[in-house]
């Protein structure tokens, strides 16, 4: 994990994302580790994937308060939305939505306050395109909630339209749109540009893409 940290930070990057939500006393050292060989070099952002329950989430959260990690993605199950809702306000802005946010009806049912999140994850693949992702942009930007727009595996057509999507907003705080860089292949290019770890949307027209085969 930490050979992997340095990888991306080498290549200009300075906020990394880890998988936690198995083992919770795990999560907690390796998210110190990793803090600790960056010593504030590095922005940390925890994705528990509904791993934890309520007690272990409040461990992790106490355990790791020193670390100033930046948010917790998704740390109960679909369904324990209510749980978070007792937690004080400062914690809950710490939290972002992502199964939990399917569409803009449940961007609308998360909203109400007490908000459990701080954070609605947008994903175009999840919610149903562009226009589904403005809406709960919308919708999040009239409750005070940030933005964090994240992907599957994915195009970089796709991607490129999360990024247009995500700069047409005011509350977007997060991005975490890397899902066509794993890909062997992809069908078009030029969607977007990466320098030292920030997205820029290309100038082109529309969305920028170009048709692999048309290069030429």
């Amino acid at each position: 994990m930490l050979e992997e940290a340095k990888a991306y930070y080498a290549d200009g990057f300075r906020i990394i994302k880890i998988k936690t939500g198995v083992e919770v006393d795990e999560d907690i050292e390796r998210v110190t580790k990793l803090a600790e060989s960056f010593a504030g070099k590095m922005k940390i952002r925890v994705d528990a994937n509904t791993g934890y329950d309520l007690a272990r989430l409040l461990y992790f959260i106490d355990a790791t308060k020193h670390l100033s990690l930046e948010l917790i993605e998704q740390p109960l199950p679909v369904g324990c939305e209510k749980q978070l809702a007792a937690l004080p306000a400062g914690l809950r802005k710490m939290l972002a939505a992502d199964e939990s946010l399917l569409d803009p009806a449940f961007a609308l049912l998360l909203s109400h306050p007490p908000a459990p999140f701080g954070i609605f994850n947008i994903k175009l693949m999840k919610c149903g395109g562009i226009k589904a992702a403005k809406e709960i942009g919308l919708i999040a930007g009239l409750s005070g909630i940030d933005l964090f727009w994240g992907c599957n595996d994915e195009s970089m057509a796709s991607i490129a339209g999360a990024l247009h999507a995500a700069y047409s907003c005011t509350n977007t705080k997060y991005l975490d749109l890397d899902g066509s860089f794993d890909l062997s292949s992809d069908l078009v290019t030029a969607g977007f540009t990466v320098k030292d770890g920030y997205m820029y949307c290309s100038d082109k027209p529309g969305l920028g893409l170009i048709r692999i085969d048309e290069r030429t």
